[in-house]
């Protein structure tokens, strides 16, 4: 089988001496017979064995031919941001979106389409892409279709690109799918920081979110998804799980078949979901005694896949591992927190709100120094003040000048005169 998708591809390829539209859309035509014949052949697969055999179509076979198609130069126009002129290419002609597109949907392959002579020319011509869509194509009825491609970028240039293709293109489809991406984009910290605050940033998530909705409707694509589905999980992240969220409830089982709920209020908790199949997941679970001994206070929640009592204890046993809590057998803890690899770590406020979600790495260190931090300042701040009562003297330091003690006797002050009549 795999002998003869490769075959396929081969034959199949465009002539080097072809360029322009044409050999684009050959190119492309034979790209998609390729994936279809490949998702055919998965479907008729009659085990997983079978389907492990099949190669999905190699974009790097492809991406040289689509390159070839659409690098032709066309001639100069004047820099913007000087003297002198620059080389216009094939690519920002309107006809040659689609391949831009694909570009950016296979960008690891578009450096196939270089020669190692020309290694130096893929940056080049990768911010030469991103211009023309900047110049040209971001008006083009088609793209919505880059979009996906950009929102993959932390690279706040990107984002400014979304906002344009959102704000000046006439189509709905393109509107919305620049709207969902500029909401996607607002998730990384990089990006988010550019609206000024927090709370400006995840207003503006939930905005194009609800905009990505209107304007796509059941029918609006981002890439080969549906809109509605990846904004309604959008949604779910933003009220369930963003930092600031109430955590949502988990009901879990220990060893002993004993039900504990998490997060518990006034305790700082620390979900831990991991999966004793992966090593660096369970080499976690032998530093939880560290842990807790870093940071006082803490309560750590191993949360594990869904396995028989006799299985967890067997597994815990050859870890070294003390306990652990299961997942139940429908995995709802895990697709309550949308876990989507291992380990994945929750930090929980003593008021349930979310400090933190994702890997255990320096930035979990750094909620939980932070957590603790405020709480040693609060607790400063909480202690009564002590007032030291002193009925002696003051005593007058040398070179200070004393107040004047009040006037008695005949030193003292005259009333007032009663005022005259008139």
């Amino acid at each position: 089988m795999k002998k003869i998708f490769a075959a396929a591809a081969i034959m199949s390829l465009v002539p080097l001496a072809m360029a322009g539209e044409s050999a684009m859309k050959q190119v492309l035509g034979t790209w998609e017979q390729q994936v279809a014949a490949y998702e055919e052949a998965m479907k008729k697969a009659p085990s997983d064995d079978a389907r492990a055999g099949i190669t999905p179509p190699n974009p790097r076979e492809i991406a040289p031919q689509l390159w070839q198609s659409i690098n032709g130069r066309t001639g100069t126009r004047p820099n913007p941001k000087g003297k002198g002129r620059l080389a216009t290419f094939e690519f920002e002609q309107p006809w040659a979106l689609p391949a831009i597109v694909w570009i950016l949907n296979n960008q690891q392959a578009f450096t196939a389409a270089f020669t190692e002579d020309e290694q130096s020319q893929i940056s080049y011509f990768g911010e030469a892409i991103i211009d023309s869509i900047n110049r040209i194509h971001y008006s083009n009825p088609g793209a919505g279709a880059v979009c996906p491609g950009i929102s993959a970028s932390a690279n706040v240039r990107d984002y400014e690109l979304l906002q344009k293709i959102y704000q000046r293109n006439q189509h709905k489809e393109a509107r919305a799918a620049a709207a969902l991406g500029l909401s996607l984009m607002l998730n990384n910290p990089m990006i988010s920081s550019v609206e000024g605050s927090d709370s400006m940033a995840r207003a503006k998530r939930l905005y194009y979110l609800k905009q990505a909705i209107l304007l796509g409707g059941r029918e609006g694509k981002f890439g080969t998804q549906p809109i509605i589905e990846i904004a309604m999980e959008q949604a779910y992240f933003l009220r369930h799980l963003a930092v600031g969220a109430i955590a949502p409830l988990l009901q879990l089982k220990d060893a002993q078949g004993e039900t504990k709920r998490f997060p518990t209020p006034g305790q700082l908790t620390l979900l831990i979901f991991w999966d004793p199949a992966i090593p660096s997941s369970a080499a976690m679970l032998k530093d939880i005694d560290k842990l807790k001994a870093q940071f006082p206070g803490l309560e750590a929640c191993p949360i594990m896949p869904h396995c028989t009592a006799e299985e967890q204890q067997k597994i815990l046993s050859n870890l070294g591992v003390s306990s652990s809590y299961i997942d139940d057998a429908n995995g709802t803890a895990n697709r309550t927190y949308r876990i989507g690899m291992y380990p994945t770590t929750v930090l929980i406020s003593k008021h349930c709100r979310i400090l933190y979600g994702g890997s255990p790495d320096i930035k979990l260190q750094t909620a939980l120094e932070a957590v603790m931090a405020a709480e040693k300042e609060a607790s400063q701040a909480s202690r009564p003040r002590v007032v030291i009562e002193n009925n002696d003297a003051p005593v007058i330091q040398p070179g200070s000048t004393p107040s004047r003690p009040a006037p008695v006797g005949d030193e003292a002050v005259p009333a007032l005169r009663d005022m005259p009549e008139f």
